[in-house]
């Protein structure tokens, strides 16, 4: 009987190396593609994998609770498979934004990212705001999740195949035009570092 492959790690593991021929859906979506799942199984089994077996153990555990039959392809099994990928990297930006200009520079962010869609070797993006701080996690006395933050900060995570593709990026006029639009709303600079995925 054939085997639908499926990578359960996050998008950015499958990215940069994945079984060649498997499909990607992290083991905390699987419930989002239950109903395609069980139209496979209809005339293939479901094989799952990650790293070290941990996530594929989570994974086979919730097909199962989904009436999915599925199986762990072990690491010494994956050493016998093709694998192919990308290199991957996260460019970050740290912005914080004038009180009052939050929802422009979330429109000028956003089309920012847009503006790089097409540019080849460009993996996606994100916008997150700053939404409270987690006293628990940092031992600080008292609830601070709903704090309000002060000027708001963002952080702006975009994903190319190379640094130097990114670099690229930012000499297009399409990039430029679009980042122009974006000083009249901060309260300073952005502050861009680059970070390897690892996991």
């Amino acid at each position: 009987m054939d085997e639908v492959i499926v990578d359960v790690r996050s998008r950015h593991e499958y990215l940069k190396k994945h079984v060649k021929g498997a499909i990607n859906i992290p083991h905390f979506d699987l419930e989002l593609y239950k109903e395609f799942l069980k139209s496979l199984c209809k005339n293939t089994r479901v094989a799952v994998y990650c790293g070290t077996e941990h996530r594929a153990r989570i994974a086979e555990r919730k097909l199962r609770e989904m009436g999915i039959e599925a199986r762990i392809i072990t690491t010494e099994e994956l050493k016998d498979r093709e694998w192919e990928g990308t290199d991957v990297v996260c460019a970050m930006n740290f912005v914080r934004v004038r009180p009052g200009h939050e929802e422009e520079f979330e429109k000028v962010a956003k089309n920012l990212c847009r503006a790089t869609e097409e540019f080849p070797g460009f993996l996606g993006s994100q916008l997150l705001r700053v939404s409270g701080v987690s006293a628990i996690g940092s031992g600080l006395p008292g609830d601070m999740k709903d704090m309000e933050i002060n000027p708001t900060k963002y952080v702006i995570l975009t994903y190319w195949e190379s640094k130097d593709v990114h670099e690229k990026s930012h000499l297009e006029d399409m990039f430029r035009r679009a980042f122009q639009e974006m000083p009249p709303h901060l309260a300073e600079m952005p502050y861009e570092e680059f970070y390897e995925i690892l996991r």
